[in-house]
């Protein structure tokens, strides 16, 4: 596997070197290494929430699956689109194909449009300070247009994982 890249806030490409991947069905994590941090840099559990990348919001705690509804009101930021936010459409959607390393399995959380493009994956989820997922794939219109992106909810972090919160 080929480590991935970031844009930085000083917007320099930066290379993160892979480390691991998990996924098969109902998960999709990829882990790369990030630069070492200056001492001076914040060490909290945080992730930008803007589309500027200039404000970072503290993850203050999360919330599963289950406890999501279709109509819940959610936010994320992703790297291609930035910042929106849309009702919940599905909590039990099923991509089509072989996604998810062979078929994808019903749980997976869809959220309606307006936004979502190519290269938004790995994006956080979030409602407020409380972190929902990460952003898998979206769903096309013909014209191009987003009809709604599907996230892994938190609950389907690799076994050990915990979620870093405040």
């Amino acid at each position: 596997m080929s480590g991935g890249r970031r844009t930085g806030t000083e917007r320099r490409a930066i290379a993160l070197p892979y480390v691991g991947q998990w996924g098969w069905g109902y998960q999709d994590v990829q882990i790369n290494r990030a630069p070492a941090l200056p001492a001076t840099a914040p060490r909290l559990p945080a992730f930008f929430a803007d589309t500027a990348k200039t404000r970072l919001r503290t993850v203050a705690t999360w919330r599963n699956r289950t406890s999501t509804r279709a109509g819940d009101f959610v936010c994320h930021r992703g790297e291609r689109t930035g910042y929106s936010c849309a009702p919940v459409a599905m909590v039990d959607f099923a991509p089509a194909g072989d996604l998810c390393g062979g078929v994808c399995l019903p749980t997976w959380v869809a959220v309606e449009g307006p936004t979502c493009k190519s290269g938004d994956s790995g994006a956080p989820v979030f409602e407020g300070q409380v972190a929902l997922g990460l952003v898998k794939g979206g769903t096309y219109r013909a014209d191009g247009s987003c009809l709604f992106y599907y996230y892994m909810s938190t609950d389907y972090l690799p076994p050990g994982w915990t979620l870093a919160y405040r």
